[in-house]
């Protein structure tokens, strides 16, 4: 690919996701804010819920979220009766986090308001495009994993 391609691409790429971003923080944030949590709050809810008992330290990197900050966040979710942590057998320093029963009812409540949200938007555009337009953020979210690498 020219240099002139890659520019139209990394542009297209950047104000595409940047849009999308923003309308994640637009229609989820108002949606976390009504139920006492903060976006990253319902991330990192959403990351333990889907993988129970994660160490503090891979729950940051799946959230992108600075290991000095998470201890906050973590903090936050506990002290709301969300999340508890419990010592890892045979190292008391080290210690996972599972989501409470509390913590899965206002998780509950922000996906079927954000699936609220949803179906107004999706409800009248036919499913395969919708399908279509998912498999197209997956393939652009696994080239985007190469910058990673």
């Amino acid at each position: 690919m020219d240099v002139a391609s890659l520019r139209r691409l990394r542009d297209e790429w950047f104000f595409a996701s940047w849009r999308m971003c923003r309308l994640l923080n637009d229609v989820a944030g108002p949606i976390c804010q009504r139920n006492g949590l903060t976006l990253q709050q319902m991330h990192v809810l959403a990351e333990l819920s889907r993988s129970p008992g994660l160490t503090a330290g891979c729950l940051s990197d799946r959230a992108g979220i600075l290991r000095t900050n998470f201890a906050a966040v973590c903090r936050k979710l506990e002290e709301k009766g969300l999340v508890e942590r419990a010592r890892k057998d045979g190292d008391r320093r080290a210690y996972s986090l599972r989501v409470t029963s509390e913590g899965h009812r206002v998780l509950t409540v922000i996906e079927e308001d954000i699936v609220a949200v949803l179906d107004c938007t999706f409800g009248e555009v036919p499913p395969e495009a919708v399908r279509s337009a998912l498999d197209g953020i997956q393939a652009l979210n696994a080239l985007m994993q190469r910058m990673e690498a």
